[in-house]
């Protein structure tokens, strides 16, 4: 097999989730198994995807993450005049980390102190916890009762 185009796209982590998701159902529905490698590789990267903080730790009761927030996403920083200086992979990586704060922002946006004031960046916080939603931790250590206490960046660990 020869790769003709590397890299020609990325996948944002929804699109990931939704396409494992599709495939594991397909799978049920036809009472088939996948070949072993594959279904232990899907289930590990569904089960990662939806350990918190991820968007998608309960996107089976909520569905509240969807395609539309990419674009909901974009329009609202259009709005507020802030997506003209965010690359792509930026963008992508604001709707995979879903950060909470600007230090968590600024390990994704390139020179953010440069590009953006404080208050700009307050902003972009703010846009993100509104249209992709908020991620509240418990205390460091403290896990709910379906998450397991992984080490993130949010929390420190």
């Amino acid at each position: 097999m020869k790769i003709l185009e590397a890299q020609n796209s990325v996948l944002s982590n929804h699109e990931v989730y939704e396409h494992l998701a599709n495939h594991q159902s397909r799978h049920k529905a036809r009472n088939r198994r996948a070949p072993g490698n594959l279904g232990t590789i899907v289930t590990e990267v569904l089960k990662y995807l939806r350990t918190a903080p991820s968007p998608f730790h309960n996107q089976g009761q909520s569905k509240n993450y969807d395609q539309s927030v990419v674009s909901r996403l974009l329009e609202r920083l259009s709005d507020a005049n802030l997506n003209q200086d965010l690359a792509k992979g930026e963008v992508l990586m604001i709707l995979n980390l879903r950060p909470s704060s600007t230090a968590v922002l600024s390990t994704i946006i390139d020179d953010m102190p440069e590009r953006f004031s404080e208050d700009e960046q307050e902003a972009i916080i703010d846009i993100i916890a509104e249209v992709l939603g908020r991620d509240d931790p418990g205390p460091i250590g403290e896990a709910g009762p379906d998450e397991s206490a992984m080490p993130s960046i949010e929390n420190g660990a």
